[in-house]
C-alpha cells in the first residue's frame, strides 16, 4: 500500500506552484496583482516577519519641479510624502476526508484528484477577500456594518474622488442623501461619468496614480463594473463605437495588454471590467453564520424615487494592500476510526486591505480608490 502521510520535497514544491499559479489566475485578480507599488492591488511576500500585522509603505509622486541648469539643489530638496499601512494577516484552511480504499493512490495523484475542489475553494476566498476590500469605510468596517457617522466620514475624507452619478455636487458630504441624488435618467454608469472620473482621479490631492503598462510607458486605469451599471455602459452608443474603433485600429493589440480580459470595454484610458460578484450573493461563507447576504456593492432601493445603487471603484496604484504570510501548503492527515479514514487539505495565511493615505491620522483617504455610485435598475 501506497503511503498517503508524506510527500517528497521536490514533489510539494511542484505542487504549491502549480496550486498558488492556478488559484491565483482563477481568482480573476491576477492581472491586477504585483510586488510594485505601481500595481493595483499591491501584493507584499512576507513569509519572516514575527506577529500579525505587516506593513506596507504607501508612496505619492513628487510634486515639485526640482532645479534645472546652474540652480542649487542644496536647501531645495523635496520632503518625500510618505505614510504607511498596517494590514493584519489570518490563517486559512479546508480540507477533505479520505477513506481507506482512497489511500491506494499515492499522495501525489491523491491531492490531483482533491486540487481542482482545494483550488476552487482557494479561489473564491482570495476572491471576496479583494471584493470585500473595495466598499471598507474609513474605520475597516463593510459598508453594511457601518454606523452612519462612519459613511458619512467616508464621502467628507474622500469628497474629491467620490462621485455620485454624473454630477459632483450630488455629493452632500451626507451618504443617505448623496444616495438619493442618484437617479434613473442622468446617472446610469456612461461613458462621460467615466471620463468625469478619470479627470477626479488626476487632480485628486494626493492624485490617484494610472498603472503603466510595458516599455511604451501607457497609462489606464481600472474600472471595477457592478453588473447592471456594465450592462448601461454596453448599451451608450458612444462606447459601442470608441471600442469598434479602438478594435480595428490595433487589430489583436489589446490582447498585449496585461490588464485587458476578454469581455472588457476600454474608453478614454479606463478599461472597464465587469465583476458579477458586485451583484451576486455570495454563496457560502469563511464564518460560522454562513449567509448569502446582498453584496456592499449593491445597495437597494436608495436612490431617488426608490431605485438601486450600483457601487463601481476607479482604480490605479496601490488601490488595494494583499500580505502574503504563508504559501497556499497542502497538509495531511492520520486520522483514527481504526486508521479508516485520513484527510487531504490546504493551508495558507494572507490579510487584505483597502490602502488608505495618512491611515490613523484622521482622514483615511483612499489611495488609489475613486468610488462611483450610478443607479442599477433591475433588468425589465
Amino acid at each position: 500500500m501506497a503511503d498517503t502521510s508524506v510527500l517528497s520535497g521536490l514533489d510539494l514544491t511542484k505542487w504549491r506552484k502549480e496550486f498558488i499559479r492556478e488559484f491565483v489566475r482563477d481568482s480573476g485578480f491576477e492581472p491586477y496583482m504585483g510586488d510594485s507599488p505601481m500595481d493595483i492591488i499591491h501584493v507584499i511576500n512576507d513569509l519572516k516577519t514575527d506577529g500579525y500585522t505587516i506593513r506596507i509603505p504607501l508612496v505619492s509622486r513628487l510634486q515639485t519641479g526640482g532645479v534645472s541648469g546652474n540652480g542649487r539643489l542644496s536647501g531645495n530638496e523635496e520632503r518625500l510624502d510618505q505614510y504607511y499601512q498596517d494590514i493584519q494577516w489570518e490563517y486559512y484552511r479546508n480540507a477533505i476526508e479520505v477513506s481507506k480504499k482512497e489511500r491506494e493512490k499515492s499522495a501525489v495523484d491523491l491531492l490531483a484528484v482533491r486540487r481542482p475542489l482545494l483550488k476552487e475553494w482557494t479561489s473564491e476566498i482570495i476572491k471576496y477577500s479583494i471584493i470585500s476590500c473595495f466598499h471598507q469605510m474609513p474605520s475597516g468596517t463593510p459598508y453594511s456594518a457601518a454606523t452612519a457617522t462612519d459613511q458619512n466620514n467616508f464621502i467628507t475624507y474622500n469628497s474629491d474622488r467620490v462621485l455620485f452619478g454624473h454630477a459632483k455636487s450630488n455629493n452632500t458630504s451626507t451618504m443617505s442623501t448623496s444616495l438619493a441624488n442618484v437617479g434613473t435618467t442622468s446617472d446610469k454608469l456612461q461613458t462621460s461619468i467615466i471620463s468625469q472620473a478619470k479627470r477626479m482621479a488626476r487632480t485628486a490631492a494626493p492624485h490617484i496614480r494610472p498603472f503603466k503598462t510595458g516599455t511604451q510607458g501607457r497609462e489606464y486605469y481600472v474600472l471595477f463594473c457592478h453588473p447592471l451599471c456594465f450592462r448601461d455602459l454596453k448599451l451608450d452608443t458612444v462606447m459601442q463605437n470608441a471600442n469598434r474603433d479602438a478594435r480595428a485600429r490595433e487589430g489583436n493589440g489589446m490582447d498585449k495588454n496585461p490588464l485587458f480580459q476578454d469581455g472588457d470595454l476600454i474608453y478614454d484610458g479606463v478599461i472597464c471590467r465587469e465583476i458579477p460578484e458586485f451583484l451576486m450573493p455570495r454563496q457560502g461563507s469563511l464564518t460560522s453564520t454562513n449567509t448569502n447576504a446582498t453584496p456592499d456593492t449593491h445597495l437597494s432601493g436608495v436612490g431617488a424615487s426608490s431605485v438601486d445603487v450600483g457601487v463601481n471603484f476607479l482604480c490605479g496604484a496601490q488601490a488595494i494592500g494583499f500580505v502574503n504570510k504563508q504559501a497556499a501548503t497542502p497538509i495531511m492527515k492520520k486520522e483514527d476510526d481504526y486508521g479508516f479514514f485520513d484527510g487531504v487539505g490546504i493551508e495558507l495565511a494572507y490579510g487584505t486591505s483597502k490602502l488608505r493615505w495618512n491611515n490613523g491620522a484622521g482622514t483615511n483617504k483612499d489611495l488609489g480608490m475613486l468610488t462611483l455610485y450610478c443607479a442599477a435598475s433591475a433588468d425589465s
